[in-house]
């Protein structure tokens, strides 16, 4: 295991490779809806969420979106990230997530890059994302990776959401 805790990040360019993330995809949902549900008293239930995630998934292939995995191992995938559209000449990071075992080796780190990456590689002017405010670690790795916080912009899918409105926070990378 390298500086990188043996963690490597491959792309999926194929819906039918990101139907099998539903498990990871799964967790990542129900952590979510514990988050809000623990921390701003709002309930979702995530079952539709992961439904709806999964029937939107064309939006995160080639050639509008990309999908990352990080995995240790032969085919042990502890982390994931989609990259969608976001705008004309912008992209969204949707769905970072590592699993517990996976975080502390870098995963997150290098799953963020790697969309960074692809992002810039398609000539994309910026990088958008939200989070919840108490996700304190995925904040610090997004300033640390140079995102700034930023107003909510319209094609989000929280854009002025009275629900989540006190419990989102909207950031965003200029890349050219």
């Amino acid at each position: 295991m390298g500086a990188d805790g043996g963690v490597r990040v491959r792309t999926l360019d194929r819906i039918d490779e990101v139907r099998e993330l539903e498990p990871l995809l799964g967790e990542y949902i129900r952590f979510v809806c514990e988050d809000l549900e623990t921390t701003a008293g709002v309930s979702f239930d995530p079952e539709t969420l992961i439904s709806s995630t999964m029937s939107g998934l064309h939006k995160v292939v080639p050639p509008i979106g990309r999908t990352f995995v990080a995995e240790r191992g032969p085919c042990e995938a502890v982390g994931m990230v989609f990259l969608r559209k976001s705008g004309a000449r912008d992209m969204e990071i949707k769905r970072l997530y590592v699993r517990p075992e996976g975080r502390g080796t870098g995963a997150g780190r290098a799953l963020v890059e790697a969309a960074v990456a692809e992002a810039r590689a398609l000539g994309v002017r910026a990088l958008r994302l939200d989070t919840t405010r108490n996700l304190t670690p995925a904040i610090g790795l997004y300033r640390d990776m140079g995102f700034e916080f930023r107003d909510a912009y319209p094609e989000s899918d929280h854009f002025e959401d009275e629900i989540l409105a006190d419990v989102l926070v909207f950031m965003e990378k200029v890349l050219d």
